[in-house]
């Protein structure tokens, strides 16, 4: 008999959400919504992007766009300058805080690690743009499924962004600084790794166990 799969309760969503990416005999050991490190890259670049065919459906012109697209471009136009202020001033505060907070991930974005970040960051068809912060975990007893975190998952159906097999992750052997107390370092068989956050800092020690199991090949 197996166990009862182990979520959080406001993550009970999770259990069935994620039963249709089970394969046959496969069985769910635990599920949370987690974030990327808020300094992890939080967006993807030009040429890591995949294409999103609903997206770009979305994005064609109608008659009436059309009609009002050099309004639409005046208004972007005027907007620009403040965009770029707005840009520039995370940028920096984000280096800043980068000095301070250290590394958070490793491997650069043709690694394991960086796949997952793109997996994660590209979110599904409907993401208009590639910096997608909603995910939840589901740990199997053969993989690690990445899921996005539906809006309203009693309306929407979470759906699978990726899934790394056991024996290629687990956690990260360096600790991480101690003052990051709701931080679990995702570590990969090809030496990369990238920092997580669980919502609640008491769930960090059941996340990092669920991790660790991945070491099981």
């Amino acid at each position: 008999m197996h166990p009862t799969p182990v979520t959080p309760e406001r993550d009970g969503w999770l259990l069935t959400h994620s039963a249709p990416f089970l394969d046959p005999g496969e069985t769910l050991r635990g599920a949370l919504s987690v974030r990327l490190d808020p300094l992890a890259p939080d967006t993807v670049p030009q040429r890591y992007r995949r294409p999103k065919p609903a997206a770009e459906e979305k994005a064609r012109f109608t008659g009436w766009q059309r009609i009002f697209l050099p309004v639409s471009f005046v208004m972007w136009l005027c907007s620009l300058p403040a965009g770029l202020l707005e840009v520039g001033a995370r940028r920096t505060w984000r280096g800043i805080r980068r000095v301070f907070r250290g590394r958070v991930w490793a491997g650069g974005w043709d690694s394991a690690a960086g796949r997952f970040v793109i997996d994660a960051r590209t979110g599904t068809a409907d993401v208009a743009g590639y910096d997608n912060t909603h995910l939840a975990l589901a740990v199997t007893d053969r993989r690690l499924l990445l899921l996005n975190e539906p809006t309203s998952p009693e309306r929407e159906a979470a759906q699978l962004l990726g899934a790394v097999p056991h024996g290629t992750y687990g956690l990260r052997p360096e600790p991480h600084p101690q003052r990051h107390r709701a931080r679990v370092d995702l570590a990969f068989a090809d030496g990369s790794w990238l920092a997580l956050e669980a919502p609640d800092r008491r769930q960090v020690p059941w996340l990092g166990e669920l991790l660790a199991s991945g070491r099981q090949g």
